[in-house]
């Protein structure tokens, strides 16, 4: 159980839920870790100093080394500073799993801008003021792992969460595009995609489905089964910032129940072609019969 021995990570969003346990499995195979968790709701604001700490402490039980961090992962130069605390106390930094998140569900049209702004900057600014900190870190010394967190949500349709699955769909990009220049520095970057699990924001997200769609609880789970546990990811994140791992970089994988899927980016579908190109009329001659979608609306109804 010392396939991390040696080894300092950051794990962000680590006092609750999925944070912690991956934060608890990488101390457990020997990390030192920087948990940090600003303690706040599941829909932003708050702090609470407790719930980092109380990990810690959990990792110290298990012999393990750990330092708490509250910093909002929103605030780029707090980002930076946990980021040198790391290196302050532990002397190195080799492992970041950015995983802070906060939701706020709703309409579109009833979406405020702050709703927007403070979505949009935990998760999606959140994820950036740490990789873009840790990556100069890990570029520099030519090694480092580092893990991002999408969601299903991000790969369909996911009414009244908007501002979190879009969140979650530019994580993906932007963990794409972060692989692909860190690569030949020696850091990989790799996406992890929950699937519904029993945290705050997989209850959320049951109770606010069901009461959107007018469904028991026992009918949405008969649909899309049981939650699985808050540690279902924590194996695959111990693997992919281990040795082991190191060959693997710009990957997606979403975890749910017992499978583990590699998620392929959105890829180009179905081809149109006409020699000397598409004018006008020549759009209006052939798009509809061949897009249009069977039984929905059309331009005559």
């Amino acid at each position: 159980m010392n396939r991390l021995a040696g080894k300092v990570a950051i794990v962000t969003g680590a006092g609750r839920g999925i944070g912690r346990e991956y934060a608890l499995a990488l101390a457990r195979e020997g990390a030192k870790v920087v948990v940090n968790d600003l303690g706040g709701e599941l829909q932003g604001g708050g702090e609470d100093a407790a719930h980092a700490d109380a990990v810690v402490r959990e990792i110290e039980t298990l012999g393990g080394e750990a330092i708490a961090n509250h910093a909002d992962v929103a605030d780029h130069a707090a980002a930076g500073r946990t980021v040198q605390s790391a290196l302050d106390v532990f002397g190195a930094l080799d492992i970041l799993i950015a995983n802070a998140a906060i939701v706020r569900r709703g309409p579109i049209v009833e979406c405020s801008e702050e709703t927007w702004d403070a979505v949009i900057g935990t998760n999606l600014k959140g994820t950036f003021n740490f990789v873009h900190h840790a990556g100069k870190v890990m570029a520099e010394q030519g090694s480092g792992s580092m893990i991002t967190i999408t969601s299903g949500g991000s790969f369909g349709p996911s009414p009244r969460s908007a501002p979190y699955a879009s969140s979650k769909g530019a994580i993906l990009s932007f963990s794409l595009c972060a692989a692909a220049e860190l690569a030949g520095s020696g850091v990989t970057v790799n996406c992890l995609s929950p699937g519904l699990t029993a945290t705050r924001l997989g209850e959320g997200a049951i109770a606010d489905i069901t009461k959107s769609f007018d469904i028991t609880r026992e009918q949405f789970f008969a649909d899309v089964g049981a939650p699985q546990a808050p540690d279902a990811l924590a194996g695959l994140a111990v693997f992919l910032v281990s040795e082991a791992g190191r060959g693997i970089t710009g990957r997606i994988f979403e975890v749910a129940g017992d499978r583990i899927l590699a998620v392929n980016p959105p890829t180009r579908g179905e081809s149109f072609e006409r020699a000397g190109g598409w004018g006008v009329e020549d759009v209006f001659a052939s798009f509809r019969q061949r897009l249009e979608t069977p039984g929905g609306p059309s331009s005559d109804s």
